[in-house]
C-alpha cells in the first residue's frame, strides 16, 4: 500500500492561448451560478449570459462544482463542470477551472482522442491520463495543469455518454507506478518505430520530467514520421495494438515495463477542495495470461500482487 498526498480535485488552466481580455459566461441548462466578482455576488441562470472582465469567482450554490458556457474572443464555446477562478494578469485574463480528478480524465481522454480508436487503447490513454495528473509536479505556478499539449490537452467536458467517459470510469483510480510512486507517465502521438528514453528526448533543465521512472525504448508496431517527443506511450502504436486485440494493460505493460498498475482510492469527498491522503490500493482484477506479439509487445505492467 502506498500512501501519498493529493487533491481530490486538480486546477487547470483554461483557454490560455487564446490571451482573453474577457470571458463570456453562460449557465449550463438547468444550472445555476453563484458569481462573485468586484464586492458583489449575483446569481446567473437561464440563458442569461455576462461579460466578465476582471477578477472573478465563479460556482454552483453553497460553493458546490456547477456546469457553465465559458468562450473568449476568438475561440469556441467549452462547457466545463467545477468552479471557475479568473485573475487579471497584466492585460489579460487567466481563467482557472477546480475540476473533480477523473472529471479531467475524461475531458483530456477525449480531447486527446479521435472517433474510431479502440476502446482498450481509449482505457490506456485514460490511465496514462491520470497518471500524469497525479504524478507531474510543478508544471504552473498558480494552479496545476495547463489546457494544451504543453502538459495535456483538454477542451471542456467530456459528454457523459462518450467512449472517453466510459474509459474514465471503468478504470477509475488506476494510476502507473515505479517501485511505490506514481508515474507521471508520458505519451506523444507517434514514436516513428522505437520510443525514447529521456536521455535520448535531449530534454533539458526546468523541461526534464521529474527524475522515477527510467523510460525505456521499446519497438512500436507502426513505422513511419515521429510527432512529438516519442517518450513514453506512443499513441498511434497504442491503437495498432488495441485492434489486434491486446487489453489496455497489455497496452501499459509494453510502453511502461516494470510497472504496476494500481488503484488510487481517496480518503475524501470528491468536492473536497483541501489535499487529502489517498491509499493505493490492489487493483481487483485478474490479468489473463501474458500474450506475445510480432511487434516485441510484453506485458512488463502488471497488477500489483
Amino acid at each position: 500500500m502506498l500512501a501519498i498526498a493529493i487533491a481530490a480535485t486538480v486546477r487547470i488552466s483554461v483557454m490560455g492561448s487564446l490571451h482573453p481580455v474577457q470571458l463570456a459566461l453562460q449557465p449550463a441548462r438547468d444550472a445555476v451560478l453563484v458569481v462573485e466578482r468586484q464586492g458583489r455576488t449575483e446569481t446567473l441562470r437561464g440563458a442569461r449570459t455576462i461579460t466578465i472582465t476582471g477578477p472573478a469567482r465563479v460556482s454552483g450554490p453553497g460553493g458546490a462544482m456547477a456546469q457553465f458556457r465559458l468562450t473568449a474572443r476568438g475561440g469556441k464555446p467549452r462547457d466545463y463542470l467545477g468552479k471557475l477562478q479568473v485573475r487579471s494578469t497584466g492585460a489579460e485574463l487567466l481563467a482557472i477551472v477546480e475540476m473533480d480528478r477523473e472529471t479531467a480524465v475524461a475531458a483530456i481522454t477525449d480531447a486527446e482522442g479521435s472517433p474510431g480508436i479502440p476502446f482498450e487503447a481509449r482505457k490506456a490513454q485514460a490511465v496514462v491520463t491520470r497518471s500524469y495528473l497525479a504524478g507531474a509536479r510543478n508544471r504552473h505556478v498558480g494552479f496545476d495543469f495547463c489546457d494544451s499539449d504543453h502538459c495535456q490537452l483538454l477542451k471542456g467536458s467530456a459528454p457523459t455518454d462518450s467512449a472517453a467517459s466510459a474509459a474514465a470510469m471503468i478504470t477509475r483510480g488506476q494510476v502507473v507506478t515505479y517501485k511505490g510512486d506514481v508515474v507521471p507517465t508520458l505519451y506523444s502521438a507517434s514514436c516513428g518505430g522505437h520510443t525514447k528514453t529521456l536521455a535520448q528526448s535531449k530534454w533539458t533543465g526546468a523541461n526534464i520530467p521529474q527524475p522515477g521512472y527510467p523510460y525505456f525504448s521499446v519497438a512500436c508496431p507502426l513505422q513511419g514520421r515521429a510527432s512529438g517527443h516519442g517518450v513514453g506511450l506512443c499513441q498511434l502504436g497504442s491503437m495498432e495494438i488495441a485492434q489486434h486485440g491486446y487489453s489496455a494493460r497489455i497496452i501499459l505493460g509494453h510502453y511502461f515495463p516494470n510497472t504496476v498498475v494500481e488503484t488510487l482510492e481517496f480518503t475524501a469527498p470528491r468536492e473536497e477542495v483541501r489535499p487529502n491522503a489517498p491509499k493505493l490500493t490492489v487493483v481487483p482484477k485478474i490479468v489473463p495470461p501474458p500474450r506475445t506479439l510480432a511487434a516485441s509487445v510484453d506485458t512488463g505492467a502488471r497488477v500489483a500482487p
